[in-house]
C-alpha cells in the first residue's frame, strides 16, 4: 500500500507517500514519516505535505489511531469526522456565547432604559426645584424691596 516517493520529493529517507490520488485536504500527497523523537520513538505517522509552510493545512495522524487496515482515503475521511465534529462542539459554544451576550445586551439595554428614566424624573425634579427657589428669591425680593420702601417712606415723611 504504501511506496517511497520519488528522490528529492522527500523530507527523509522514511517516508513514504500514500498510493497515487491519496491527497490531504490542502489537495497534496499526504507523506508518512517515522517519529524519531524520545517521546514517539519509531511511530509511524501521517502528515501534511507542506508542514510548517504557509500553505500547511494541519493534517496531522497517527498511524494506528485510525488504522492499518483503512486506505489513505478513509483516514482522511475518518480525520474529517472527527475536525468536524469538533467544529460542531466550537460552533455550539460559540452559539451559547453568542445567546448568553444577546441576554447581557438585552439586560443593559432595559437597565440603559431604566437609568435613563431616573434622569429624565431627577432632571424633571431639578427643574421644579430651581422654580421654586427663582420663586422663593422673587417673593423675598419684594419683601426685601417692600420693606425699603416702606422704610423710605416712614423716614422719608418724618424728615
Amino acid at each position: 500500500m504504501r511506496r517511497p516517493c520519488s528522490s528529492g520529493s522527500c523530507a527523509s529517507s522514511g517516508t513514504y507517500s500514500m498510493p497515487l490520488g491519496e491527497i490531504c485536504i490542502c489537495e497534496e500527497l499526504i507523506v508518512y514519516l517515522t517519529s524519531h523523537t524520545s517521546e514517539n520513538p519509531r511511530r509511524h505517522f501521517w502528515r501534511c505535505r507542506n508542514f510548517k509552510t504557509p500553505k500547511d493545512c494541519g493534517f496531522f495522524l497517527w498511524d494506528e489511531d485510525v488504522g492499518v487496515q483503512s486506505s489513505g482515503t478513509q483516514r482522511i475521511v475518518d480525520m474529517l469526522r472527527i475536525e468536524l465534529e469538533d467544529s460542531k462542539n466550537k460552533l455550539d459554544e460559540l452559539k451559547k456565547k453568542l445567546e448568553d451576550t444577546k441576554m447581557k445586551f438585552e439586560d443593559t439595554k432595559m437597565k440603559l432604559e431604566e437609568s435613563k428614566n431616573k434622569i429624565s424624573k431627577l432632571q424633571r425634579k431639578l427643574d421644579c426645584e430651581l422654580r421654586n427657589m427663582k420663586m422663593a428669591f422673587a417673593a423675598i425680593l419684594i419683601v426685601v424691596l417692600a420693606w425699603v420702601v416702606s422704610f423710605c417712606f416712614l423716614y422719608g415723611r418724618k424728615m
